[in-house]
C-alpha cells in the first residue's frame, strides 16, 4: 500500500521534532493511519455489504464484520498470481498437481494483519489525545502525556504500518455470489458461502430503508422482504410497509401509508405511542 508512505513519513517527521505537542500530533496521525488501513478494506468490499450492516465503526469491528460477511481472507496475507496460459478445456477434471505445472506471474501481494492487535493499538493511542484531569488541587493540568510512553507506542504503530506498506494488493475476495434486486431497483450482491439462514441484511442503497432475510430452500438462496402489515382503517385490507421504516419512526411522530387496494386508496395515519396495558383477566378499576 504505497499510499501509506506519506503518512509514515509525516509521523516520523513529527517524532523527530521531539516535543510533547508534536508527539501528540504524531499519535493522532498514527490513529488516523490505522483507520485508513481498515476502512480501505471496507471500501473494496462495499459491493458485498451494506453501509447499514455495520453495527460498530471501530476499525477492528469493521474488519471483523468484513471477515464474517464478505471475505474470510480480507485481513490475511497472500499472493495472487495468474497463469501464463489459459486452463485446458478439461480444467474441471484437473488436479492440483496439474495446475502446479503451469507457469504463473505474480499480480500482487496482500499483507494481512490481526484485527485485535490493530484495535488495541488504536485504543492505546486515544489515551494520549486527551488532557489528563487533575486528581486533586495539588496536581497540575498537563496538556500532553508522557513523552517516553507516547514514543514507545508510536514506534510500535510505525513498525506495523511499515510492514503493511509493503503490500501491493487489496482483494475483495473470490467465490460464488448471489444477487437480488431490491424494491428500490438496487442490485444487491452477497457472498453465498458466508450467508446464513435467516440472516437479515440491509439494501446496498444508503437511501433505501428495505431489509431482507436470507431464505435457504433446497440448494438455492432467496431473499424475503421484511415488512409489517397494517390494516386499512377504511376497508380493513392489510397493507405492508418496510419493517425498518416503521420501527425507526420516532415516537409521537405521524406517518402515512396509502391503502394497497386500488378501489380504496385511503390515506392511513400511523404513530408509535406509549400505551398502558393490562391482562385480559384484570379486574376493572373502581
Amino acid at each position: 500500500m504505497i499510499w501509506l508512505r506519506p503518512h509514515i513519513e509525516k509521523i516520523r517527521s513529527l517524532v523527530e521534532t521531539d516535543t510533547g505537542e508534536c508527539l501528540t500530533y504524531a499519535a493522532l496521525e498514527c490513529r488516523l493511519a490505522i483507520e485508513l488501513v481498515c476502512y480501505d478494506r471496507l471500501k473494496v468490499a462495499h459491493d458485498y455489504i451494506s453501509h447499514d450492516d455495520l453495527k460498530k465503526w471501530q476499525p477492528k469491528d469493521v474488519v471483523k464484520k468484513l471477515i464474517q460477511d464478505v471475505d474470510a481472507n480480507i485481513a490475511s496475507t497472500f499472493t495472487l498470481s495468474i497463469s501464463t496460459r489459459p486452463a485446458d478445456e478439461t480444467a474441471d477434471e484437473m488436479t492440483q498437481a496439474d495446475f502446479d505445472r503451469y507457469d504463473y506471474v505474480p499480480v500482487g501481494t496482500q499483507i494481512g494483519f490481526d484485527a485485535n492487535k490493530i484495535g488495541k493499538l488504536w485504543n492505546a493511542l486515544s489515551s494520549f489525545l486527551h488532557v489528563t484531569a487533575p486528581r486533586s488541587a495539588r496536581h497540575s493540568v498537563e496538556a500532553y502525556g508522557n513523552p517516553e510512553a507516547i514514543g514507545r507506542k508510536i514506534s510500535e504503530v510505525v513498525g506495523e504500518l511499515e510492514r503493511l506498506s509493503s503490500g501491493t494488493l487489496i482483494s475483495s475476495g473470490v467465490g460464488e455470489t448471489v444477487n437480488f434486486e431490491c424494491n428500490c431497483g438496487t442490485l444487491n450482491k452477497r457472498r453465498a458461502a458466508l450467508l446464513k439462514p435467516g440472516q437479515t441484511i440491509n439494501c446496498m442503497n444508503p437511501e433505501c430503508t428495505e431489509r431482507w432475510d436470507a431464505v435457504f430452500e433446497g440448494g438455492s438462496i432467496n431473499f424475503q422482504r421484511r415488512t409489517i402489515a397494517v390494516n386499512c382503517r377504511r376497508c380493513g385490507h392489510p397493507s405492508v410497509i418496510a419493517e425498518r421504516l416503521a420501527l425507526e419512526l420516532p415516537l409521537n411522530t405521524m406517518a402515512y401509508f396509502i391503502c394497497e387496494q386500488t378501489a380504496c386508496q385511503e390515506k392511513n395515519p400511523v404513530m408509535w405511542r406509549l400505551m398502558q396495558a393490562a391482562p385480559d383477566n384484570a379486574a376493572p378499576q373502581k
